[in-house]
C-alpha cells in the first residue's frame, strides 16, 4: 500500500471514530496495515471503548504516512534535479 492509499484509509477511520457510534470491525479493517506501536493504541482503545486511544493510534499512523508521502515527493524532486544536471 502506498502512502496516499494509507492516508486515505486512516482519514476514513478517523472520520468514523468521530461519529456518535461506530463499528469496531470497520476501524480494524481500515487500520489493519499500521505498525505494531499504533495498532496497540487502536486495539486497546477498541477494547476499552476509549476514543482517545483509538484516535491516538490513528493520528500517529497518519503522521507516519504523511512523512512517507513527503519523503517520496522530496526524493522525486531530487531525482529530477539530478537528471537535469
Amino acid at each position: 500500500m502506498n502512502a496516499q492509499e494509507a492516508i486515505s484509509q486512516l482519514s476514513n477511520a478517523l472520520a468514523i471514530v468521530n461519529q456518535e457510534s461506530f463499528d469496531k470491525e470497520t476501524i480494524r479493517t481500515l487500520t489493519k496495515f499500521v505498525d505494531d506501536k499504533h495498532k496497540q493504541y487502536i486495539e486497546r482503545g477498541l477494547m476499552l471503548n476509549d476514543r482517545h486511544l483509538i484516535m491516538h493510534g490513528i493520528v500517529g499512523a497518519l503522521s507516519h504516512y504523511e512523512a512517507e508521502k513527503d519523503k517520496e515527493k522530496f526524493e522525486k524532486k531530487i531525482s529530477s534535479i539530478a537528471q537535469d544536471s
